[in-house]
């Protein structure tokens, strides 16, 4: 199972919101064209566009704070800080 707990939202003018978060559950593997759920409301699905990586650097180490691209609205954006999304 793949969840993400969404910590922040932003926009990018034209090509969509980023969903800013931490992975909290990695057992699966998320890529371009996954769909993801709103754990609280099933039926909001996220489609995945493209991963950000958010925290990187010269040392390896565990990557747990990405970014989803994600083509939704501005409300339904901002509504998912604090929410946890999880993979269809």
């Amino acid at each position: 199972m793949f969840e993400l707990e969404v910590k922040d939202v932003f926009k990018i003018t034209g090509r969509g919101y980023v969903l800013a978060g931490e992975i909290t559950e990695s057992g699966s593997i998320l890529g371009n064209g996954d769909t993801l759920v709103n754990k609280e409301d099933r039926e909001q699905k996220i489609y995945v566009t493209s991963i950000e990586m958010l925290n990187y650097g010269s040392v390896a180490r565990k990557i747990n704070h990405i970014g989803i691209l994600t083509e939704i609205s501005d409300e339904a954006a901002k509504a998912l800080v604090g929410k946890r999304l999880c993979k269809v």
